[in-house]
């Protein structure tokens, strides 16, 4: 399924558009990052102004609202 992600830039952080993608996760002991593809690049991580997203146990949907990546 598809979720809507900020992309930002990195040093000021200002919004460049939305994009739609779909989010995948890797098991990296006990947390799951999320990446998305952007211009070519399979891995860029996903973020929430919610909290740390990779935390399995203390994330909730409520961090899937506010999605953004770093480029």
């Amino acid at each position: 399924m598809k979720k809507s992600i900020q992309v930002r830039e990195k040093n000021t952080g200002k919004i460049v558009k939305t994009i739609r993608r779909v989010i995948r996760s890797e098991s990296i002991g006990n947390f799951n990052p999320l990446f998305c593809t952007h211009n070519k690049n399979d891995r860029n991580l996903v973020k929430s102004d919610e909290g740390d997203i990779s935390d399995p146990f203390r994330r909730d949907e409520t961090y899937l609202k506010t999605l953004f990546i770093e480029v």
